[in-house]
């Protein structure tokens, strides 16, 4: 269980690590909550503030929110 815990933290700092997500868009709610809209889902994400700034060094709370919805392929035919 520790380290699944660990892994946890680690995959989940490492990914929020960077200001630019790679094909997300960031909406920023209050200092303390985003919403990130990427093409594999919606995601809420919620970090720990220290005098009303963000703490970037402890692991923010991550939900999944929305599922992408599935690609439809459409085969059609001439007649």
């Amino acid at each position: 269980m520790k380290k699944i815990t660990l892994y946890l933290l680690v995959a989940t700092s490492t990914l929020f690590a960077s200001n630019g997500f790679e094909g997300c868009k960031e909406l920023k709610l209050s200092e303390s909550k985003s919403m990130i809209s990427c093409p594999s889902g919606d995601y809420e994400v919620t970090y720990e503030t220290k005098r009303e700034q963000r703490d970037l060094v402890a692991a923010p709370t991550v939900v999944k929110v929305g599922e992408a919805p599935k690609q439809i392929i459409q085969y059609i035919t001439n007649k």
